[in-house]
C-alpha cells in the first residue's frame, strides 16, 4: 500500500468520526436544524463513497504501476548482455564471501598455473576450494516463458543440457589436486528462486538424469546464497575432524614407538638380570666351593697338629720342665 493510499484511508476515517458525532448530536436538536443536519450527513456520506471510490481506483492503477515496473526489470534483464550478467553474479557471490568470511579467507578471481581463471575460492589451510559464479539464465528464462508443458519440457532438456556443460567445464578447469585444490567445487546460483526452481525441482522434467546427481559424480556442488555458508560449514568441521584425527594417528604412532621402546628395554633387562642371576648362582657356588674347601685345609691342619702331639710327648714334657 502506498502513502497516497494511506493518507486517503487516514481522511475517510476522518471524515467518519465527524459524521458519527453529528449523528449524535442532532438528536439533541430542533426538528429543522435536524433535517438540516441530516442533509449534511448524506453530503458527507457521499463524500466518502467518492473518497472509497478515488482509493479503489488508486489501488488498481498502483498495480499497473508495479506490473509496468516488472515488465521493464524483464527487459533490461533480457536486453543485458551475458557478460554482464555473469559480472552481476560474482558481484553477488563477493557480497555473500564478504559477509561470511574474514578478509583473507577468500580470493575474487583467482588464477591457476595452466591460466584458467576462477570467479572466487575460499581458504583451508592448504587447500583451496574453488567457486564459480556462471549460471545459464538465458536457458532458464526460456523455460519459465513456454506456455505449454511440451515446450516446458523441450526448453527443460535445453536448459539442462547447459547446465551440464558448465558442470563439465568447472569439473575439468577447477578440480585441480595438483594445486591443492579440494576434489570438488562450487557451482554458485544466485537466486534461491532459480534454484529450486532449476535444481531441487528438476526431477518432475528429467527423473533419470537429475542436474543434482549429475554435479555430485562430477565433483561439483551446486549452490545458493542460502547453502553456500552450511556447505562452507561443513567443510571446515570436516576438516576438524580430520585434524583430530591425524592428531590421533600421531598419538598412536608415538604409543607404538614406546611400547616398542618399552619392550626392547624388557628383553635386555630380563638378559641384563639372567646374566646377573647366573653371575650370583656362579658366585654362591664358587664361594661355597672355596670356603669348603679352606675349612677342609683348616681341618686338615688341625688334624696334623694333633697327630704330631701325640707322636712326641717327650718333647712336649721337656719343654714344660724347660
Amino acid at each position: 500500500m502506498t502513502i497516497l493510499s494511506i493518507i486517503f484511508l487516514m481522511l475517510a476515517l476522518i471524515i467518519i468520526l465527524i459524521a458519527l458525532y453529528l449523528f449524535k448530536e442532532v438528536r439533541r436538536l430542533p426538528k429543522n436544524i435536524s433535517t438540516t443536519v441530516s442533509e449534511a450527513l448524506q453530503m458527507t456520506t457521499g463524500a466518502i463513497g467518492d473518497i472509497n471510490r478515488s482509493i479503489g481506483e488508486l489501488g488498481i492503477r498502483t498495480a499497473q504501476l508495479e506490473e509496468f515496473g516488472k515488465a521493464i526489470n524483464e527487459i533490461g534483464s533480457l536486453l543485458r548482455p551475458p557478460q554482464i550478467r555473469g559480472m552481476t553474479g560474482e558481484i553477488l557471490l563477493e557480497k555473500v564471501l564478504s559477509d561470511m568470511l574474514p578478509a583473507g579467507v577468500y580470493e575474487m578471481k583467482y588464477a591457476f598455473r595452466s591460466g584458467e581463471q576462477v570467479d572466487a575460492i575460499i581458504k583451508f589451510r592448504e587447500y583451496i576450494l574453488p567457486i564459480d559464479s556462471k549460471f545459464p539464465l538465458d536457458s532458464f528464462k526460456r523455460m519459465l516463458e513456454s506456455e505449454t508443458e511440451d515446450d516446458k519440457k523441450r526448453c527443460y532438456k535445453e536448459f539442462a543440457q547447459a547446465v551440464k556443460k558448465q558442470i563439465d567445464s568447472i569439473s575439468k578447469k577447477y578440480i585441480l589436486p595438483n594445486e591443492n585444490t579440494f576434489e570438488f567445487a562450487f557451482m554458485y546460483v544466485p537466486s534461491e528462486s532459480v534454484y529450486y526452481e532449476a535444481i531441487v525441482r528438476d526431477k518432475q522434467y528429467d527423473e533419470e538424469n537429475a542436474l543434482l546427481s549429475y554435479a555430485m559424480k562430477k565433483g561439483v556442488y551446486i549452490v545458493s546464497p542460502a547453502t553456500l555458508y552450511p556447505y562452507i560449514s561443513t567443510i571446515v568441521h570436516g576438516l576438524k575432524a580430520l585434524k583430530i584425527e591425524e592428531n590421533a594417528k600421531q598419538i598412536l604412532e608415538k604409543i607404538g614407538a614406546l611400547k616398542k621402546d618399552f619392550e626392547e628395554f624388557k628383553t635386555d633387562f630380563d638378559i641384563i638380570g639372567s646374566h646377573i642371576s647366573d653371575a650370583y648362582k656362579k658366585f654362591i657356588s664358587e664361594a661355597t666351593r672355596k670356603l669348603s674347601r679352606i675349612e677342609m685345609d683348616l681341618s686338615s691342619l688341625e688334624l696334623h697338629k694333633d697327630e704330631s702331639r701325640s707322636k712326641n710327648p717327650v718333647e712336649d714334657s721337656g719343654a714344660l720342665v724347660k
